[in-house]
């Protein structure tokens, strides 16, 4: 169990009286609105999310600090489906979306947790969006499947999936898929909890760009990657869509410092905001 202050709290404007140790811990109660999806990202200071490597950029880029991946796994904890592009689940074959693969020693803690959150004992399902359909049967949340695994394709069919159904294919962007397609079929595997997407850049465009109202969990390394000629493929925070300066606009509701490690929590409404 790690010692007491793994976050240190500089703002927080969430009510509710924490429900858990690991809730106390954070220092407030990890709620959702009703309508609202969860996304959670590591970002450089300079904005980028995704070196392009077939790894676990969350590490890459955030360098696996403690508080950080604790988060992940509490928000895990809480969801009642987990969402990622199809991308996402090719660059981290290795990965499974349980809460205990991001703080195996805080399994009790994290049980107590999703209990605390009124959610069942089974973790949370996970959803893969995929335009073609075509998602890695090598990676072992589909050969080895520790949760339910569906899968939302281009023509809005949600389907479970198994190995032996997965395809082998290229990559597609998630951004083809609407935002209203998305949140259906999450909402449907959720079972009255809240939605948690865990990536892509691609996916978080396509849910701004259909004016979902989003709780973004962002933690900012202290670190600068910058991008050069031959550094094309390293992503940004939101990729595949492109606003007018101000129109989408975070209302900051959380600062948490972990060394020298940024823990930001923005609420995102679905109303464009008019800066005049």
């Amino acid at each position: 169990m790690p010692a007491p202050g793994i976050f240190d709290v500089l703002l927080e404007s969430e009510v509710g009286t924490p429900r858990s140790l690991l809730e106390e811990e954070y220092g407030a109660a990890l709620l959702i609105g009703r309508g609202r999806v969860a996304v959670n990202f590591v970002s450089t200071i300079d904005g980028v999310v995704s070196f392009g490597l077939d790894a676990d950029d969350s590490r890459a880029i955030g360098g696996g600090v403690r508080a950080d991946r604790v988060l992940m796994a509490m928000l895990r904890a809480i969801a009642g489906v987990i969402v990622v592009g199809a991308g996402t689940l090719r660059a981290t074959r290795n990965h499974q979306w349980t809460a205990q693969a991001l703080a195996a020693d805080r399994g009790d803690d994290l049980a107590a947790l999703r209990r605390a959150a009124g959610r069942p004992a089974q973790p949370a399902s996970l959803l893969v969006v995929s335009a073609g359909g075509s998602i890695p049967s090598d990676a072992v949340a589909i050969a080895n499947p520790a949760v339910p695994v569906h899968v939302l394709t281009g023509d809005g069919v949600t389907a479970a999936v198994s190995a032996h159904a997965a395809q082998a294919g290229g990559e597609h962007v998630a951004a083809q898929i609407s935002a209203a397609v998305i949140v259906e079929a999450a909402t449907a595997l959720a079972g009255g909890g809240p939605v948690l997407c865990e990536g892509g850049p691609h996916l978080l465009g396509s849910l701004l760009s259909g004016k979902v109202p989003v709780d973004l969990f962002l933690t900012v390394a202290p670190q600068l990657a910058g991008r050069g000629p031959d550094s094309t493929e390293r992503l940004s925070l939101v990729e595949g869509a492109a606003f007018d300066a101000f129109t989408r606009a975070g209302a900051l509701r959380s600062v948490r410092r972990s060394g020298d490690h940024l823990l930001l929590r923005y609420g995102v409404d679905a109303v464009v905001h008019d800066p005049s």
